[in-house]
């Protein structure tokens, strides 16, 4: 499955339309996590902040991935760092809309790996 995503990525042509999906996906996980703030009546500024600071990060990061891919001549960094931007965010969004009560599929999957990590 994962290598069928991956090779999709690849599939796209511009670098822009890897901007916008990018984008798309930070976009949709503050949007879910401000629905899950105003659900439990935890609006928080610090929090807040903190997460806009990790999604500048993001685009950091792809803009960096950009910009040595532009001299090196690869399109490894791009790539490589939006798979790890969608497929985070991907994840932060899927567990964004189970706490605010949409049952989506493969929930179950999810619940595992928090029950891992509190483990840990």
């Amino acid at each position: 499955m994962i290598e069928t995503f991956i090779t999709q990525l690849k599939n796209i042509q511009s670098p822009t339309q890897l901007f916008i999906i990018c984008g798309l996906f930070i976009f949709v996980d503050i949007l879910t996590g401000y629905l899950k703030a105003l659900k439990y009546k935890k609006m928080n500024s610090s929090v807040s902040r903190d997460g806009y600071i990790k999604k500048m990060g993001w685009v950091l990061a792809l803009l960096l991935g950009f910009v040595v891919d532009l001299f090196v001549g690869t399109e490894i960094f791009l790539y490589g760092t939006a798979v790890v931007i969608i497929a985070t965010e991907g994840v932060s969004i899927y567990e964004n809309f189970g706490e605010i009560g949409v049952n989506l599929p493969f929930a179950k999957y999810f619940e595992k790996i928090k029950d891992t990590k509190k483990e840990e």
